[in-house]
């Protein structure tokens, strides 16, 4: 502690110094003067911890010294020297916050118990202050990281959005240059677990400190996204030097293994969308860099082809194999289409999601909806190129979409479905007998395990006709009969072959015999 000493005696100042210097060798006398002005003028200088200071000193008593420091917003802790007959400069003191009191003469033991008094208030009031200042500067924090997600979220078409979203945030965009990188995690997460993302934000902080200001947070699962803003555009080999040194470091201080999409500058308010945009991108070639790779977005764009579609040949040899639950040539077509893809010039996430899509309709093409939702291992987000983007390799996605196929076919099996060689037999019959049921085309794929689409294409090519046309052509022929055999009314032969509303079974019963309900009755 930095201490300074005021007495007009200069006997007192040097005894003081003595006894500080031999019981309190943590403090250190900075400065001494003999008078309040000269006490005012140095401590407003040196702006020491402690002041121990007579009361009562030529030009300036030490209250006036300590009212004319208040006034200068001059922030130090007092210890007053007095005598017993100075109570009423004492109670002066207490107003002005004064709360340590030596009398004099000065004991040696009474000086070192009030100086460590005033060092420990000195101490939780700097570990109080310190509390206050991270709270302050997580709550920044926190209002900067959700601005800067809000402003990812929410694209380039909204300047004037994004640029009062960063003033509110206290982010500085004028001549600054701004690039993103999107870090994603591989492999076991167990140290995360363990420690937490602070180790790793630490590490990020350390690498990048020579940029002008990074912002980190946490993305989406183990993503981590990072903007870098910079007062002129950053070099990339700069750059992709920095993130490589980044890579080496998380991998050797924390065990962890990490793929890094990097994005190319931008400068201004706008150019946090389109450099985030731009590393996403990047990192969704990890699938086919592999994994633990640090992609530029230049590099990527360099990759201008389009690769051709899975051929139809394999596609209907993989239909026809699982159709006869023949795993291990169906294992054998999707090995053959993954070997295709590597050997695809020119192949970006976006053919891969279109490879993959065909393998998983080719697969699903004749399963329900509810078969879908039973079968865990075909998983929705497979369909987007986030969902492709989760495989840090081609081999792991292979691996994956051979599981589905396992899954497919240990599914039939289960549900005995390659029994059921004549479906459209089974479901003419079910519907000769629930015709007059609201029956719909989905009802029946639910039923039947099958597909709506599948059911559909199914039924015309079985019976020449569509179902609907199928199920009016029952209902009627059933009116029919009725009509012949009975003398129900013809609202009451409505409701028993499935229609509720009169006219419409009237229009559709004309349409299918040229004349309306009653004409055929009276026809008869």
């Amino acid at each position: 502690m930095r201490i300074v000493v005021i007495d007009d005696e200069r006997g007192i100042v040097e005894g003081l110094i003595k006894i500080i210097g031999r019981y309190l060798p943590e403090c250190k006398i900075i400065g001494t003067a003999f008078n309040g002005l000269e006490g005012f003028e140095i401590i407003q200088r040196l702006r020491p911890d402690i002041v121990i200071t007579d009361i009562r000193m030529p030009k300036a008593d030490g209250l006036d010294m300590i009212k004319m420091l208040e006034d200068a917003n001059v922030q130090t802790k007092f210890i007053l020297l007095s005598g017993y007959a100075d109570f009423e400069y004492a109670r002066r003191g207490m107003k002005l916050g004064v709360k340590f009191y030596i009398n004099k003469p000065v004991e040696e033991e009474e000086l070192r118990d009030s100086v460590k008094q005033v060092m420990e208030t000195i101490r939780a009031e700097r570990i109080r202050l310190q509390r206050v200042d991270e709270l302050k500067h997580e709550v920044h924090s926190r209002i900067q990281e959700e601005t800067l997600r809000d402003i990812m979220d929410i694209g380039t078409d909204h300047t004037e959005l994004v640029e009062d979203l960063l003033k509110g945030a206290q982010i500085p965009t004028a001549g600054i240059w701004f690039n993103s990188l999107l870090l994603e995690i591989g492999g076991s997460t167990k140290p995360l677990k363990e420690l937490g993302f602070q180790p790793l934000f630490q590490q990020i902080d350390l690498a990048l400190r020579h940029f002008h200001q990074v912002y980190r947070f946490r993305y989406f699962g183990p993503q981590i996204a990072i903007v870098i803003a910079h007062n002129s555009n950053i070099p990339y080999g700069r750059l992709l030097h920095a993130v490589q040194g980044l890579k080496e470091v998380v991998f050797r201080e924390l065990k962890l293994s990490v793929s890094v999409g990097i994005s190319t500058a931008y400068k201004g308010a706008m150019g946090i969308c389109q450099s985030f945009e731009e590393a996403r991108s990047a990192l969704s070639y990890k699938v086919i860099k592999g994994g633990d790779a640090v992609i530029s977005y230049t590099e990527i764009i360099k990759i201008t082809g389009h690769s051709l579609p899975v051929p139809e040949e394999k596609i209907t040899r993989l239909e026809e194999a699982l159709d006869n639950m023949n795993e291990e040539e169906c294992v054998a077509i999707i090995h053959e289409i993954f070997q295709g893809m590597v050997a695809e010039p020119g192949m970006n996430p976006a053919d891969l999601q279109l490879w993959c899509l065909n393998i998983l309709l080719s697969s699903i093409r004749k399963l329900s909806f509810q078969q879908l939702q039973q079968n865990e291992l075909v998983g929705r987000h497979i369909l987007s190129l986030e969902g492709i983007s989760k495989f840090r390799t081609l081999e792991y996605l292979e691996e994956w979409m051979i599981q589905v196929i396992r899954g497919i076919i240990n599914f039939k099996v289960e549900h005995n479905l390659s029994h059921k060689k004549d479906i459209i037999s089974e479901i003419k019959l079910y519907v000769s007998k629930h015709y007059n049921e609201q029956i719909n085309l989905a009802d029946l794929a639910a039923r039947f395990f099958i597909s709506p689409y599948y059911l559909s294409q199914l039924f015309k090519r079985k019976t020449g006709d569509n179902y609907l046309n199928y199920l009016t052509q029952l209902r009627i022929d059933k009116a029919k009969e009725l009509l012949e055999n009975t003398d129900l009314k013809v609202y009451e032969i409505c409701q028993m072959v499935g229609y509720s509303d009169t006219q419409h079974f009237s229009r559709m019963f004309e349409k299918l015999t040229g004349c309306k309900p009653r004409e055929y009755r009276r026809n008869l």
